[in-house]
């Protein structure tokens, strides 16, 4: 295939169009009182996204010209990166990088060296992290709590009380899943649940492509300690589950070759609904977990052992059971396990014996290494077996508003949790912009890092600026009035219009989330500055002949078939 070369300045302003459309579009939902975007679907009959969160704006957007689309996806990658890390803050981190892209190109023409600006903005970045972290403030209450989730929702009236509770009862590290509800209001269940750190074997077992999971409710689970590679082996069990109507999670050691390949084929055809994910732990571990497994979800584990049946004569009563399956990427969540729970009780018990044991010996018994070593096996095992899970069940009226909510209430509660790890500051934006006064002093090795700096502090303002224009208020009047007090913890409500203590106003921003958010959009921001050249594919527009994406999605038909 040919290739096509673009040098900048033609480059960076082609990728600038995209990264300005992308942004144009998601600033507007940024703030409590910014409004909402909706999205057509790609197929015809299919009722349109309705959202007010800035990533599944910038997602959802594509541009012909491919360079600028390039630039889009900077953009969305900005977004996504945020959202996967802290949920919150993907509009903040848009604007940001919207920002420094703007003025560092402005500069890169005017003559500034790229690099030389790279350098200034990572010394920013490092000044402005190191500031946010030294003046947090932490020791998070449920109160807090309650406070950020109504920012990260849009002042949702009950759900920063909920996602307290979740938190509250299952912990920062707990998991807390959140699906679609059957009535109008918002619903807290805290479950037995199983999580650990293995995903789907290939991304076409999801079934929910808008959060990338694999959800299968009333699922049967069938626990292996080899490999499967032959269907045919599986096909059996397959047809008993089948005929029972429900579901199958197959966990095992690997599932490879062309069982993978007829699982995937059978399960994207809707013949049956399967996901096949690793067992958790490696090695001799493994054997454990999955009679841990075995113990939980009220199964047998089918080990590699004279004792066990071979795979083609398994049968349901040697199979697990749980009331609802959630596999991510890189997790497996098994919910109300329908195992004996008296008796995983009981197992518990003597493994926190095994490991009191281990914490008595005195130094010189055993193998130090080796202690620690199966101390934390024993700590891990514990923590499977009595492993809490929460399921937050959105309520609504239609399910264009019940979706978009669960988006909302998802991205409050990774938020909550951030504020747990790293602490509070003011919100609004106000934080990010009290950060130029810390930016004021820094004198750089030369004018061009000089430049840098600045760029930053224009960005640090973006964010403040653009939740007063939603708001309907005069950034500028907002800013004097913000620059007239000495108190770093005054803010603003853009909502009520009032200003006052961010605690007593409940506008409450986590860390972390401002930190990601600028970091994410520096990193991208500066590849984009210091690209010189874009090599890019020349497509063979023949082999689309007679193709219509429209008719396509309108009829579900690909007529080069």
């Amino acid at each position: 295939m040919s290739k096509q070369i673009i040098y900048n300045p033609e480059a960076r302003l082609r990728m600038m169009q995209g990264i300005d459309k992308v942004a144009n579009a998601a600033i507007v939902t940024m703030g409590s009182a910014g409004p909402a975007v909706m999205i057509q679907h790609r197929t015809d009959g299919i009722l349109p996204v309705f959202t007010r969160d800035g990533v599944t704006v910038a997602r959802s957007i594509n541009f012909d010209d491919r360079l600028a689309d390039l630039g889009g996806r900077m953009l969305r990658d900005v977004a996504g990166a945020v959202s996967r890390q802290v949920g919150d803050g993907t509009t903040t981190a848009i604007v940001l990088a919207q920002k420094i892209a703007q003025e560092s190109v402005k500069s890169a023409v005017a003559g500034f060296h790229p690099l030389q600006l790279k350098k200034g903005l990572d010394l920013a970045l490092t000044l402005v992290e190191k500031h946010l972290l030294d003046t947090a403030v932490t020791g998070v209450t449920a109160d807090w709590i309650e406070k950020i989730s109504a920012v990260a929702t849009k002042d949702e009236p009950g759900v920063g009380r909920l996602l307290a509770q979740a938190l509250a009862e299952l912990g920062s590290e707990g998991q807390l899943n959140f699906q679609l509800g059957n009535s109008r209001n918002d619903e807290l269940e805290i479950v037995e649940g199983i999580h650990y750190e293995q995903g789907y074997l290939s991304p076409y077992f999801v079934t929910d492509k808008a959060r990338q999971e694999a959800v299968l409710d009333n699922p049967y689970i069938l626990l292996y300690d080899r490999d499967i590679s032959d269907l045919m082996d599986l096909v059996p069990i397959l047809e008993e589950v089948k005929a029972e109507g429900r579901s199958l999670l197959v966990i095992a050691e690997n599932v490879i070759d062309k069982a993978l390949s007829g699982l995937l084929l059978n399960h994207v055809r809707g013949i049956f609904k399967v996901v096949a994910v690793k067992a958790p732990g490696f090695g001799d571990k493994r054997i454990d977990r999955l009679k841990d497994l075995a113990l939980l979800t009220g199964g047998k584990a089918i080990l590699d052992d004279y004792s066990s049946p071979k795979l083609e004569h398994v049968t349901l009563d040697m199979l697990g059971q749980a009331q609802r399956v959630v596999v991510t990427e890189g997790t497996t969540t098994i919910i109300g396990a329908k195992g004996d729970r008296h008796a995983a009780q009981q197992l518990i018990d003597n493994l926190r014996a095994q490991a009191d044991l281990i914490l008595a010996k005195k130094p010189g018994q055993g193998s130090a290494s080796g202690n620690r070593h199966d101390f934390g096996e024993l700590e891990e095992r514990i923590a499977l077996l009595s492993g809490k899970t929460g399921m937050f069940s959105v309520g609504g009226t239609t399910d264009i508003e019940i979706k978009e909510r669960m988006v909302r209430i998802e991205n409050a509660y990774m938020s909550a949790k951030a504020a747990l790890e790293e602490g509070v500051l003011p919100g609004g934006g106000v934080a990010l912009y009290r950060c130029i006064k810390v930016l004021d002093a820094v004198i750089a090795e030369n004018a061009e890092q000089q430049q840098g700096i600045a760029i930053m502090k224009l960005a640090l303002a973006a964010p403040l600026q653009s939740l007063t224009r939603n708001a309907g208020l005069n950034s500028e009047a907002v800013i004097a009035k913000l620059d007239a007090t000495d108190d770093f913890h005054i803010t603003i409500d853009t909502q009520r219009q009032v200003y006052g203590n961010f605690l007593d106003i409940g506008i409450i921003d986590p860390v972390k989330v401002m930190r990601l958010a600028l970091r994410n959009a520096v990193s991208v921001v500066t590849t984009l500055i210091t690209t010189e050249a874009v090599v890019m594919d020349v497509p063979d527009l023949s082999i689309m002949d007679g193709y219509s994406p429209e008719w396509a999605a309108a009829t579900r038909e690909d007529p080069r078939a």
